[in-house]
């Protein structure tokens, strides 16, 4: 687990200010990047969002950095609207209600984090 290390460092952050973000103490941090244990899912999930990289990246099953995003040969690490629209479309009938309920789940979270006096993730209030 060295790479969490490596990419703490790159963010310039210490343990314990990475322990903060993942609700962990700084001795399971230094536990984690020596290898002595190991993270969660979920732990990972979030250090994935921390980091900007993906899992198999953190836990050294890849070198690839960032996730694929390749179907078809198309490349949508970072899809415009117009993409989404044409992917949304190509969907069958039951992954378009599937994805709506996924959008709506998610608005409505971002409502309530909001409601909360959080951050809705792009450093601004809503």
């Amino acid at each position: 687990m060295n790479r969490i290390a490596e990419l703490r460092k790159e963010k310039n952050m210490s343990q314990i200010s990475l322990g903060m973000k993942l609700n962990v103490s700084q001795k399971m941090i230094s536990a984690y990047e020596n290898g002595k244990n190991e993270p969660s899912i979920d732990l990972l999930m979030r250090m994935a969002d921390i980091f900007h990289a993906s899992i198999d990246y953190i836990v050294g099953y890849s070198e690839n950095r960032y996730p694929e995003y390749r179907i078809s040969g198309n490349d949508y690490s970072s899809p415009s609207k117009k993409d989404i629209t044409r992917i949304f479309g190509d969907l069958s009938d039951k992954n378009q209600w599937i994805a709506q309920g996924v959008l709506l789940g998610l608005l409505a979270s971002q409502q309530a984090e909001t409601e909360d006096g959080m951050e809705n993730g792009d450093g601004k209030e809503s």
